[in-house]
């Protein structure tokens, strides 16, 4: 792994570069199933009645419920997730693929 410094007129950042160790990654299935629970939590729905291909919108999940989920998803991964993902990644399939790409 090498250490890259970065310069300009105002500013340094050092950061190191090379491969990320991705073990500790939850993989796509981990993440559909977390976003299957909570899905069902926040919806009061049995785990059986959520899809993967049912849209967010259909499920009912507005403004708010997509920032509480955006912010409980960011913080299960340890990263920040900008709540307007929902909007982009409509569904549980297409989320979890982003996630882990």
């Amino acid at each position: 792994m090498e250490n890259l410094t970065v310069e300009n007129q105002n500013t340094t950042i050092a950061f190191s570069t090379g491969s990320v160790d991705n073990k500790n990654l939850p993989t796509v299935d981990e993440i559909k199933n977390w976003l299957i629970s909570y899905l069902s939590e926040m919806l009061d729905l049995e785990v059986e009645e959520i899809s993967t291909s049912t849209s967010f919108a259909r499920y009912g999940l507005d403004s708010s419920g997509s920032i509480l989920l955006a912010n409980d998803l960011g913080d299960w991964l340890g990263r920040e997730i900008e709540p307007t993902i929902i909007y982009g990644y409509t569904n549980i399939e297409d989320l979890a693929e982003y996630l882990v790409e």
